[in-house]
C-alpha cells in the first residue's frame, strides 16, 4: 500500500457522492468518529457519522474504505439506537414527536436513561428547545453521552465484514473533515495516509478540528423547511 493509493480510493469515492459530508441535506450532523484499521499489507478507514436521517430517526450511518474492503462507502445505517420505553415509536400517528424535551425516558442501544435537562442546558449547547425534534434531541445527548452512541472496534469490523484479527491503529472525533475539496487536498488526510503507510500516527496533524456538529447546521432540515 502507499499514500497516494489510499488517497486515490476516498477521492474515488468522494466523487461519487459516497464520502462523508458534513453539511449534508439528507442528514444532520450530531457527532462523528474516524477509527483505523491496519496490518502489514491491508487498512481501512471508518466514519461513524451519528445524526438523524431524512426519515427523522436517529441513525449511526457506518462508512467504511480499504484495500480489502469488498463494499465501499456507506456500508449501513443503524438507525435502531434510540427509542421509547415498552418499543414505543418517537412518533404519534399524524408525525409529531413525542419527546418533550425537560423530561427524557429513553432507551439508547438497549440502554435506560431516564433525566431531567433544564432550559438553561440547552441553551449553554446553543440548542432552542422550541418547536423539539430529534436533531435537538441527539445533539443534547451527544454533549452528555457521546460514549453510548459509538460502536465498540470488533463490532464496527462485524457491520463491515471485516475479520476480527484487524488491530485498531488510529481512533478520533476531532479531525480537520473536508469541506469541498478532495480527500486527496486536506493536510489531514493527506497526513492519515501517510501515517498508515508508515505505521506511526504521530505523523497525524491538521490545523483545527471542525468535526463538531456546531461547524455544520446551514443544511439543517429544519433551516429546510424555513426555505
Amino acid at each position: 500500500m502507499t499514500e497516494n493509493q489510499i488517497l486515490q480510493v476516498l477521492d474515488k469515492y468522494a466523487k461519487d457522492y459516497n464520502f462523508p459530508v458534513l453539511d449534508n441535506y439528507n442528514f444532520d450532523l450530531a457527532q462523528c468518529r474516524l477509527s483505523v484499521f491496519r496490518d502489514d499489507n491491508e487498512w481501512i478507514i471508518v466514519f461513524e457519522i451519528v445524526g438523524v436521517n431524512p426519515s427523522l430517526y436517529i441513525s449511526n450511518d457506518i462508512y467504511a474504505y480499504g484495500n480489502s474492503v469488498e463494499s465501499q462507502g456507506l456500508i449501513i445505517g443503524l438507525d435502531d439506537i434510540v427509542s421509547l420505553p415498552n418499543e414505543e415509536d418517537l412518533f404519534d400517528d399524524e408525525g409529531n414527536f413525542l419527546i418533550t424535551p425537560f423530561h427524557l425516558d429513553l432507551i439508547i442501544n438497549s440502554e435506560p436513561l431516564i433525566i431531567k435537562p433544564t432550559e438553561g442546558e440547552y441553551l449553554e449547547l446553543g440548542i432552542q428547545t422550541e418547536l423539539f425534534n430529534p436533531t435537538k434531541l441527539i445533539r443534547y445527548l451527544s454533549s452528555k453521552y457521546k460514549e453510548k452512541f459509538w460502536l465498540e472496534p470488533l463490532d464496527l469490523l462485524n457491520e463491515i465484514n471485516m475479520s476480527e484479527d484487524f488491530k485498531l491503529f488510529y481512533q478520533t472525533d476531532e479531525w480537520e473533515h473536508t469541506d469541498e475539496e478532495k480527500p486527496s487536498e486536506n493536510k489531514f488526510f493527506q497526513s492519515l495516509a501517510k501515517a498508515i503507510v508508515l505505521n506511526d500516527k504521530n505523523l497525524i496533524q491538521f490545523k483545527k478540528a471542525n468535526t463538531h456538529w456546531s461547524n455544520w447546521t446551514w443544511s439543517d432540515f429544519e433551516k429546510q423547511e424555513e426555505d
